[in-house]
């Protein structure tokens, strides 16, 4: 049984390793000189590796069809994968204060290496500086092209070809054409998961940019979110506006553990004669751009108490646009799921599969778009072998 799988990320790797534990002969090719150049770039602050929600909850931060995830993640879940690290990949993980699991190192390289390391010894295959330009399946075996015209042939294929985000040298695209020529269905990518632009005044940036609000809650008409917001020169960046950003009004609250009430009782204490300003200064512990915030965006409300604690607890931005799609953490759009049988197998084309970020689905960051991935992996491979 001999099976290609195009692509190196989480995705790949994982269903490589299910498949190559069966007994297969498993072959990769990429088209980068090494695997795994997505989770290099995810794992640059710090790799988040899945979340410690509970099941039912965590299925629910996923688009797409729901009964697929929630089958998805009880064949092969978070303390699953977690124990995968541990257990065969010889690193430790950890559980973080926001609820995420983090690797004891903090980054990819590790990770990468020795999964590399242990999928050589399990006897696959890697072809680095191989680019899938088609497959054929009209001959029965499935015949992948590539473009230094090299052609193979496989029983079953595993593409996990990654989304649009970070593709800064391919724009657009080339793999999809070999799959819309084929009258497939597929859906242009989109950011996901990006900062958003604003309309910042020079003097403010000199006084904010690279530094963070802190301990903020962020809402708009799809909800509210807690968390850590960063100034940046084109407006903001952070988990918060990731999972909620669009473009339009948002308000921030400042002080969300602080209500009204409170707020103007500390700052009507102070019996020195000082502006509104000065009072939150002396007595809010308000952070450096929160103060910038006020200073310069605060306008005619931070003239008074009341409309200073007002706009503390709800203050009012415009999201102008996203950031482009080379600079998102992930993307929105790929192979539609209407393409797919429940096994991520694609209808017209038997033993063809398709997974990973490839696959029109989305999800915040916070370990959910890793976990997805090396569990459709070992989703897909369980099924592939059950096929074959």
């Amino acid at each position: 049984m001999r099976i290609a799988v195009v692509g190196s990320g989480p995705a790949a790797l994982m269903l490589a390793d299910c498949l190559a534990v069966a007994g297969a002969e498993v072959c990769i090719f990429e088209k980068r000189k090494g695997p795994a150049w997505k989770l290099y770039i995810a794992g640059a602050s710090g790799l988040n590796i899945s979340n410690d929600l509970p099941l039912a909850q965590f299925a629910q931060r996923y688009t797409g069809p729901a009964e697929f995830w929630n089958a998805c993640l009880r064949t092969f879940g978070p303390q699953d994968w977690l124990r995968f690290i541990e257990k065969e990949l010889n690193l430790g993980t950890f559980l973080g204060t926001s609820g995420r699991y983090f690797v004891e190192t903090m980054h990819a390289a590790k990770l990468v290496q020795n999964w590399r390391r242990r999928l050589t010894g399990l006897g696959l295959q890697f072809f680095f500086n191989h680019e899938c330009s088609d497959f054929d399946q009209s001959s029965g075996a499935i015949q992948l092209s590539f473009r230094d015209q090299l052609t193979q042939n496989f029983d079953a294929v595993g593409f996990a070809l990654g989304g649009g985000s970070w593709e800064t040298e391919e724009i657009p695209l080339r793999w999809p054409t070999f799959f819309t020529s084929k009258g497939l269905q597929w859906r242009p990518f989109v950011p996901s998961n990006v900062g958003y632009e604003l309309a910042w005044t020079p003097a403010f940036l000199k006084e904010a940019e690279g530094k963070a609000l802190k301990n903020i809650k962020f809402s708009n008409r799809r909800g509210e979110q807690r968390g850590d917001l960063m100034v940046t020169s084109y407006g903001l960046e952070g988990t918060p506006i990731y999972s909620l950003g669009e473009i339009g009004s948002i308000f921030i609250d400042l002080k969300p553990d602080l209500s009204e009430q409170v707020l103007l009782q500390k700052l009507s204490s102070l019996q020195e004669n000082l502006s509104p300003l000065r009072r939150a200064n002396k007595v809010l512990r308000l952070g450096a751009v929160a103060k910038a915030l006020l200073f310069h965006f605060g306008g005619e409300a931070v003239q008074s108490l009341g409309g200073l604690v007002a706009v503390i607890k709800k203050f009012p931005l415009e999201l102008l646009r996203a950031r482009p799609l080379t600079e998102a953490i992930s993307s929105k759009g790929g192979i539609c799921w209407t393409e797919l049988d429940e096994s991520l197998a694609l209808k017209q084309y038997p033993h063809v599969y398709c997974l990973g970020e490839m696959v029109n689905w989305d999800a915040p960051t916070g370990g959910f778009l890793i976990q997805a991935c090396v569990s459709q992996g070992v989703w897909c491979a369980q099924h592939m072998l059950a096929d074959l």
